[in-house]
């Protein structure tokens, strides 16, 4: 059973649900899944296409290799943070060791 089967796959000519058969992942941010319309007056059959298209939230423990951008406002809030740190670091310089 594919986690597909948690989906709500809706039939592109009848509307009607459909049902995940089968699925394979094609590489780190493509799955393939063939589909079947549930409707016995329909019973159209295709393929889609699950695709990581961007990121919300970064990994902690990203694989090598993949490459998934940020979405836009994941980018702002990114800028934003960043703005910050270097704001703060400015006003705040870091403590200086004591010697001797």
């Amino acid at each position: 059973m594919s986690e597909f089967n948690q989906w709500r796959v809706v039939c592109p000519h009848c509307g009607d649900t459909s049902t995940v058969r089968s699925s394979k992942q094609m590489c780190d941010t493509v799955r393939e899944a063939t589909v079947t319309c549930d409707n016995p007056q329909c019973m159209h059959s295709w393929v889609a296409q699950l695709v990581a298209v961007r990121t919300i939230a970064p990994s902690i423990n990203p694989k090598p290799g993949v490459f998934i951008p940020l979405s836009q406002r994941s980018q702002a809030a990114a800028q934003q943070a960043a703005s910050a740190q270097m704001e703060l670091g400015m006003e705040h310089p870091p403590p200086r060791l004591a010697t001797g």
